[in-house]
């Protein structure tokens, strides 16, 4: 039931749009995760037009979590990969790129998987670190590597 409870929690938060902010209205933190998304996608999905920022589609701060949707814009592609506020998004065009940073990784994907944008944030939002002393039990036990 929890794990059901889960789920559904974070089908919600896919859902739900953090808000409809433009770029330069973003803090430090989200641009620079937006301008690595913005080049990941670029160079694996861009084809001949430049990819750039549509919006954020939910966010978990707490958990260093971060998906935003990127689209193909009226610019042409090339091979500096930053956001350009000069160009227009095109809505109706594609691909439509989700990318998801977590903890420091950034994952890229097509909008159409949307089972495996759900499954990467699902795992971002359930990952535990493991910190602990050197004089903590599970340290000492070689079944415990994942601990360590």
């Amino acid at each position: 039931m929890r794990g059901l409870l889960l789920l559904f929690s974070t089908l919600l938060l896919l859902e739900s749009t953090v808000g409809d902010k433009e770029y330069h209205q973003l803090s430090q933190y989200e641009t620079d995760i937006i301008d690595r998304a913005i080049e990941e996608a670029n160079d694996r999905y861009g084809r001949t037009k430049h990819l750039d920022f549509a919006s954020i589609i939910s966010a978990n701060y707490d958990k260093r979590m971060l998906n935003v949707l990127l689209k193909p814009t009226s610019c042409k592609k090339t091979e500096v990969f930053v956001h350009r506020k000069d160009c227009k998004i095109q809505d109706e065009a594609r691909p439509r790129v989700s990318c998801v940073a977590c903890h420091g990784k950034m994952s890229c994907l097509p909008l159409r998987e949307k089972t495996k944008i759900k499954q990467t944030i699902l795992e971002c939002l359930h990952h535990r670190h493991h910190y602990i002393g050197i004089n903590h039990p599970s340290a000492l036990s070689p079944e415990c590597l994942e601990c360590a």
